[in-house]
């Protein structure tokens, strides 16, 4: 299963491309008061907007229908204060070869959560010995350790009966250990063991073979369907993982209408099942209906896709405009909307633009449009004449409002499109 580490922060909801948002960018936004101070005259709406995995390199703001100006932020948080009669704000920053707008209302709320890519750092690292047998696993063929301190995690394969070595984030570490068949047909999680603070530089068990056996069995397995997948669509692929509360996890089944119940030997509380499937249109496979849903207790999962959005893209231009009309979620609430371009930069390498409103904020628009802010320090210009952009839209309705970390027991329907254009 190779290795690999990352930040073990909050999980965004829909894993990468995709989140998704409706209408567009028009930055009206509805208005309304927000309370009264002892004078009678309305009190301003404090927000806040923390940034996780990062810190901004610039921070800029815009409220209501005013100008983007630049400020700058405090303990990794930005505090607004959005005047009586207005509800819309933006906020605008460049992290590491990403710039995003995120758009929104106090309607959607008034504290929010934002990614921030950052440049994985250079981290304390141990040594972790061991040795592991499944052979009381049934059909096992895979074994995998799984963990994280907290901050970072990690996961490889491991060569069973076989005494191992490896570096992994130090401290006291949640340790997994799973044991999977792994076939053509995909992955099953058959097996998982939990260690809990597991000291590293260390040896995992206190040096003695961990052996998966009938207590650390999956159990109870729990079937996948769907309904409504649009004719000229492919059969929907799924994954199914389990999450560590403290970030990270593993599969627990992929390509299968069903996944495993991971036994009480191997669960933490607060970790939790996401689910999630996808389908693409056979003669258009950038064009993709995607459902998920997250889970605290395993159960069968229903999806029901939405309709299509056959979208051809923006009129190419340095700073695209994206026409999200589409009928699939009228009358829903927890609609948002994302749009993307990337290009190469010759000062930075590649470079990605995205842009996020909420429906509040769209306030009736379809249209979002990716503003200029390469007047304000620290931001990127647009492209230049003939940089290929690829660019990528969708749109999206979830069960917890605005965009904002995925949380347990929740669900997000996205339709998307993607594709390139020659900025002209």
């Amino acid at each position: 299963m190779g290795t690999g580490r990352y930040a073990a922060g909050v999980r965004l909801a829909v894993l990468g491309t995709i989140c998704g948002m409706v209408a567009g960018c028009g930055g009206s936004g509805s208005q309304g008061g927000s309370g009264a101070t002892g004078n009678g005259a309305a009190s301003p709406t404090a927000v806040t907007v923390s940034f996780y995995e990062g810190a901004p390199t610039a921070v800029a703001t815009k409220i209501g229908s005013s100008s983007f100006s630049l400020q700058t932020i405090s303990s990794g948080k930005l505090t607004l204060s959005i005047p009586s009669g207005t509800t819309t704000f933006a906020v605008a920053y460049v992290c590491t070869g990403v710039e995003d707008v995120f758009e929104a209302s106090t309607a959607d709320g008034t504290s929010f959560t934002v990614p921030c890519p950052a440049h994985v750092p250079s981290i304390p690292m141990g040594t972790l010995t061991g040795n592991v047998d499944i052979s009381g696993v049934p059909g096992a063929n895979l074994a995998n350790i799984d963990l994280n301190n907290g901050t970072f995690g990690f996961s490889a394969g491991l060569n069973p009966n076989t005494n191992f070595s490896i570096s992994v984030p130090a401290g006291n570490d949640r340790v997994e250990i799973v044991a999977f068949n792994s076939s053509a047909q995909g992955l099953t999680a058959l097996a998982a063991k939990n260690f809990s603070n597991q000291p590293v530089p260390g040896a995992l068990n206190g040096g003695a073979q961990v052996v998966l056996g009938a207590a650390d069995l999956t159990t109870s397995p729990q079937s996948i369907s769907y309904s409504n997948v649009p004719a000229g669509y492919s059969t929907p692929s799924v994954t199914a993982d389990f999450v560590f509360v403290a970030g990270g996890g593993f599969p627990v089944a992929t390509g299968a209408q069903q996944y495993p119940v991971i036994p009480a030997s191997g669960v933490v509380n607060g970790d939790f099942y996401e689910i999630f499937s996808y389908a693409k249109n056979a003669a258009k496979p950038t064009e993709m209906i995607i459902c998920v849903k997250s889970l605290t207790t395993a159960g069968p999962v229903s999806f029901t896709f939405p309709i299509p959005w056959p979208y051809a893209g923006p009129t190419p231009a340095a700073l695209p405009t994206f026409d999200l009309s589409y009928a699939g979620f009228t009358g829903k609430t927890g609609v948002f909307a994302t749009g993307r371009a990337d290009w190469n930069n010759p000062a930075v390498g590649n470079f990605e633009f995205e842009i996020v409103a909420s429906a509040n904020y769209m306030n009736g628009s379809t249209l979002l449009s990716f503003p200029d802010l390469s007047g304000l320090t620290g931001f990127v210009a647009p492209p230049v004449s003939g940089t290929q952009v690829n660019w990528f839209a969708s749109i999206s309705q979830s069960t917890f409002g605005a965009p904002q970390p995925m949380p347990t027991n929740a669900t997000i329907t996205t339709v998307e499109n993607s594709g390139t254009y020659t900025a002209p």
